[in-house]
């Protein structure tokens, strides 16, 4: 990947570590055991990583959408603070493959089902 595409791994890729130590911080013995995710040529075919992208970022937007509720008051907080640059990101990454950037005035909420639904639908879950 090269040029804008390289620009959004990198600075997504910081986020996303960021975001996760965060979560595994806060789920503590809750977390779950990290899932077997398989890319395949979507990390070295633009258009294949586009099309991913697009799926997992506002994908994980809706999941956090959707989990808000179940959320305490401090990690809603947090959480918060998350989804608005997991929507930057989303946004970003549609606007570099040709989509509207925000297509609705608002994100849906997927449930956990929903979410998992989703990510295995990308054929990259494997666990």
């Amino acid at each position: 990947l090269s040029g804008e595409l390289r620009d959004f791994v990198v600075v997504v890729g910081a986020h996303e570590q960021q975001h996760l130590a965060f979560l595994k911080k806060a789920l503590g013995s809750k977390a779950r055991a990290k899932p077997r995710l398989v890319f395949g040529k979507a990390t070295t075919d633009p258009d294949a990583f586009l099309k991913a992208a697009v799926a997992l970022e506002d994908t994980g937007v809706a999941a956090y959408n959707g989990q808000a509720t179940n959320l305490t008051r401090g990690a809603l907080a947090v959480a918060a603070k998350i989804v608005s640059v997991e929507g930057r990101h989303a946004a970003w990454i549609r606007t570099i493959a040709g989509k509207s950037p925000a297509a609705d005035a608002t994100d849906p909420a997927m449930t956990e089902a929903q979410a998992l639904a989703a990510l295995r639908s990308t054929g990259f879950l494997r666990s």
